[in-house]
């Protein structure tokens, strides 16, 4: 099967950010499954020859190519639509949109009738996908990259107590104040952290060298600036412009604080780590509670979990044990993929 994937390759289309998460999970990942072949033509291209010079290489990639699907990861307006129509006469388009929890409202809707196939990994917008007419909608998930997150070899000491890598956010940070003041000391490694930015390699040592690995979902408060500003501005390919879809933007911005799934946790028990994260609904589906992962709904919640399993490294040892083995088998990017070739009917 020959897939012409597109997608940003540097985060935020800033090559000293490194490697995006679309090309290290979705990129990566479709490359090493068997019996796939894939052409990659990067939406960074946009910054040296510009949105329509892009649009139109893409178009002739599709024509010479001619791959059984073209699958991308949205971000924000690198696409012409008449140049999308123009592909379905020779593939079929898939799409994924990522943050349908909020984006739908003025974002996702207004794409997805330009792609035979959506990929949401939100299951309320599925139901409101169908809802405005598009009936093509594949409810998944994240997942984790087998090949980009795994345990570090050979195990290193655990000497940090809890760790949290990711940016920090406002949401974060609150309940990162809260465990401190409890007397809880947590590492903290990203974008506006004290220890900051790491690489991947390190990165995946932090998690192993974890007794107790984070994923918070706390979001931002909607009347933080950086929120309230969606209402007005919006991204187009590496530039903020104005937006003036204001009702669109307000119906996103009411679902914006809403915490989801997300692909940390995935890609946390992929590393054999043991993992406490706050719980958000339908993650249950994935990883059974106290058994594979643990979650708290609230910070009392979350410092009590803390100490416990510091205090029961038998315990904290089977779990992680459990959350890796779940997802060796049932969260990996290949199955993810698999099943979705499968239901759009291509082996």
């Amino acid at each position: 099967m020959k897939i012409l994937y597109s997608g940003v390759q540097y985060a935020n289309y800033a090559p000293h950010k490194g490697l995006s998460f679309e090309h290290r999970n979705f990129c990566s990942a479709l490359t090493a499954m068997p019996g796939v072949e894939v052409v990659y033509v990067p939406f960074d291209r946009i910054l040296e020859v510009g949105t329509k010079k892009f649009n139109e290489e893409l178009l002739e990639a599709v024509r010479r190519e001619k791959p059984d699907l073209f699958f991308c990861f949205m971000y924000s307006e690198e696409f012409e639509q008449g140049v999308l129509a123009e592909m379905r006469k020779y593939t079929t388009t898939m799409a994924w949109f990522g943050d349908d929890y909020w984006r739908f409202w003025n974002y996702s809707r207004r794409w997805a009738p330009h792609f035979d196939w959506v990929v949401t990994t939100s299951a309320e917008a599925a139901r409101w996908y169908a809802e405005v007419g598009h009936m093509n909608v594949i409810h998944s998930q994240w997942a984790c990259n087998t090949a980009e997150y795994k345990p570090v070899a050979p195990p290193p000491e655990k000497d940090i107590e809890v760790s949290f890598v990711g940016q920090r956010r406002s949401g974060r940070a609150r309940m990162v104040t809260a465990l401190r003041g409890a007397g809880i000391h947590v590492a903290c490694f990203g974008s506006g952290w004290e220890k900051g930015r790491v690489s991947h390699e390190e990165m995946l040592r932090v998690f192993g060298r974890s007794a107790i690995s984070l994923n918070l979902a706390e979001r931002k408060r909607l009347w933080d600036p950086s929120v309230v500003a969606r209402i007005f501005l919006k991204k187009s390919v590496n530039r903020i412009v104005p937006d003036f879809h204001i009702l669109d933007n307000l119906r996103a911005w009411r679902h914006f604080s809403i915490p989801h799934i997300h692909a940390r946790p995935f890609e946390l028990a992929g590393c054999r780590a043991f993992v406490l994260s706050s719980y958000v609904e339908g993650i249950e589906a994935y990883y059974e509670p106290d058994k594979e992962m643990v979650f708290y709904r609230s910070v009392p919640e979350c410092i009590e979990k803390i100490r416990y399993f510091l205090a029961h490294e038998g315990e904290r040892e089977a779990i992680a044990r459990a959350g890796y083995e779940r997802t060796l088998r049932d969260h990996t990017w290949e199955k993810r993929f698999g099943d979705i070739f499968v239901r759009i009917g291509l082996r």
